[in-house]
């Protein structure tokens, strides 16, 4: 396995935050650890924030999870959406600067639309030019202005796909709190599967069987995860997804080394 010019990590919600805090709160243990692991890498790279506990609570609780919630109530709930996220990623910003890594904070909000919960238009300069200057880019999953809709939750998953496309990444990073994808929930199966590879021969077989988190979440899930990943993976793109919350299979993977985990393959 050899790492590319480009690598984009996503620190899923569920191994930075305690997603079932009340109010959110961020798994600053599990954050210090993850950079101290990031922090010997020296390739172009950009991490994206699920949103966890700051941002799905109080998505759901404004109506984001219903397509049928009144524009009023969708608008009333980016102010706390957007505090939640903020503070977020200025907690995993500080993580990061601790450990040496020049991270800073692009937030989607300020520049992204979207049309009935799609991508419309997602600006990338600031995010080239960063990379370019060294910098490491920090974004995250946000709430944005939609077109048709009011506002809409853009997933950090989501980023990371639209964003390998758009800067040609070769290596995509999907850190959660399970060992890769399973042929069951192992939070409610303890015999749950590992599945070491998906590929064109048993991805269909896989995405019947996968459905929605077990956690509030109102971006879709692990169906939407692989969905979205399977779209953009080919030959010359790396995609792997990984427990996050296991110390060291981060750092096993940037410096090429195996650990569990699932590949996705073209």
């Amino acid at each position: 396995m050899r790492l590319k010019p480009l690598t984009i990590i996503k620190l899923g919600g569920s191994a930075i935050t305690y997603k079932d805090s009340t109010p959110p709160k961020v798994n600053e243990v599990n954050l210090s650890r993850i950079a101290k692991e990031l922090r010997a890498y020296r390739g172009e790279l950009i991490i994206v924030l699920g949103g966890g506990a700051h941002g799905h609570q109080a998505a759901h609780s404004y109506g984001y999870a219903d397509p049928n919630s009144p524009k009023e109530q969708l608008l009333k709930g980016i102010p706390p959406i957007r505090h939640n996220m903020a503070a977020l990623a200025s907690s995993v910003e500080t993580s990061l600067n601790k450990e040496g890594i020049p991270a800073i904070v692009i937030s989607p909000f300020t520049s992204v639309t979207l049309r009935n919960g799609l991508i419309h238009d997602f600006p990338i300069n600031i995010i080239r030019k960063s990379l370019e200057n060294g910098l490491v880019v920090l974004t995250h999953g946000d709430v944005c202005f939609d077109e048709e809709t009011s506002a809409s939750i853009l997933s950090g998953d989501t980023i990371a796909v639209y964003l390998a496309k758009e800067l040609n990444a070769e290596t995509i990073l999907i850190g959660t709190d399970v060992d890769g994808v399973m042929d069951d929930n192992p939070k409610l199966n303890p015999s749950a599967k590992h599945i070491p590879v998906i590929n064109q021969e048993n991805k269909e077989s896989i995405l019947s069987k996968t459905g929605p988190s077990t956690n509030t979440d109102v971006t879709g899930g692990m169906l939407k995860k692989l969905s979205e990943l399977l779209e953009i993976s080919n030959q010359n793109r790396e995609i792997i997804i990984f427990n996050l919350t296991v110390p060291n299979r981060l750092n096993l993977l940037l410096q090429n080394e195996s650990t569990i985990c699932t590949i996705i393959q073209s």
